[in-house]
């Protein structure tokens, strides 16, 4: 099958050269750490995400912008939360990196603690990240897209009855997929059965789907995994992943309608009162404003409308393939 194997000791996320300030000069000098370090996330998880909590499902669905709605299956339940998502950025991170492609990937852990100093997360947190883990390893995603444009008529000839429509006529595209996040996950337990000193958990084995490593190949986005991680919130999180990701591709500005704002990052039920979208909208606003003070001051972008906010091109913080970037995983 062509897996790809991994040792722990390998892992690390992609550190940054702190010797330039050009690339990252949203940072203050006095606040910068010894290394910033580099991750990726699917582009699709910055139009729809993980659940922000635990919601106790075994099936999770969100509708994201232009057309995107993301499904989350589990046999137990659906990855969640803000630890959620550094697991899944980990993942994500190793599917890119590997020089195997299309091909299932193998990363391996002696111990929990491991795999907690690669997320960059005290041994306190090893239980969120085993309670992740569990979720992620039966887990799959599926999603649908639905786009609508007027083309010309006769561009669709061969499938329409003659006489084809002489204007434009609206045509629907739609695209699916179901991907699992892996084929496989093994780890032991070991539990001292002479003295009451708990228990342990290592060995870990962690087999990404081919279909994912391949999908996030293809389709990632480079993050900075220090903003990313110290970002508190799960929403933070998404609407900073989103503001670099539609940042690559903005060329001018775009007005952005509240409406769409809240439908993406905290999206109202048919139950949820309508006055509620005033209250989300001002919470996605405080997040911006957050952002772009601590994590992304070159953000440009206008958040005094209450209609929605207005994005412009701004300073790209984090590039792929950057020759300033110095990969400790270049020996993987």
């Amino acid at each position: 099958m062509g897996r790809k194997r991994i040792e722990s000791e390998n892992t690390s996320l992609i550190p940054l050269d702190n010797s330039t300030t050009e690339l990252f000069r949203s940072f203050k000098p006095e606040t910068i750490a010894p290394a910033l370090y580099m991750s990726y996330i699917p582009s699709f998880f910055t139009t729809a995400s993980l659940p922000f909590k635990n919601v106790n499902k075994t099936t999770f669905t969100r509708k994201g912008s232009q057309g995107v709605t993301l499904t989350l299956t589990s046999p137990t339940n659906v990855p969640f939360g803000k630890f959620g998502r550094l697991l899944l950025s980990v993942l994500t991170t190793h599917a890119v990196l590997s020089k195997e492609k299309n091909a299932p990937v193998m990363i391996e852990y002696r111990s929990l603690a491991d795999l907690l100093k690669e997320l960059q997360l005290p041994k306190q947190r090893g239980k969120e990240v085993k309670e992740q883990l569990e979720c992620f390893k039966n887990a799959a995603f599926c999603f649908e897209q639905r786009i609508e444009t007027l083309q010309a008529g006769y561009l669709f000839e061969d499938i329409m009855e003659k006489p084809y429509p002489k204007g434009d006529v609206r045509v629907e595209t739609v695209t699916t997929g179901n991907i699992r996040f892996t084929t496989g996950v093994q780890y032991q337990k070991v539990t001292d059965t002479n003295e009451k000193n708990g228990s342990w958990v290592g060995n870990f084995k962690i087999l990404l789907s081919g279909e994912f490593a391949a999908f996030c190949q293809e389709h990632a986005v480079p993050i900075n995994y220090s903003v990313y991680k110290e970002i508190s919130s799960a929403a933070g999180k998404d609407i900073y992943a989103w503001l670099v990701y539609r940042n690559n591709g903005l060329k001018d500005k775009v007005f952005i309608p509240r409406e769409k704002l809240v439908e993406q990052f905290m999206p109202l039920s048919d139950e949820n009162d309508r006055k509620l979208l005033s209250v989300y909208y001002s919470r996605i606003i405080d997040e911006i404003k957050n952002i772009k003070e601590k994590y992304y001051p070159e953000l440009k972008v206008d958040v005094t409308s209450a209609a929605g906010i207005t994005l412009y091109k701004s300073p790209t913080p984090i590039l792929k393939d950057d020759t300033r970037y110095a990969l400790i995983t270049s020996n993987i």
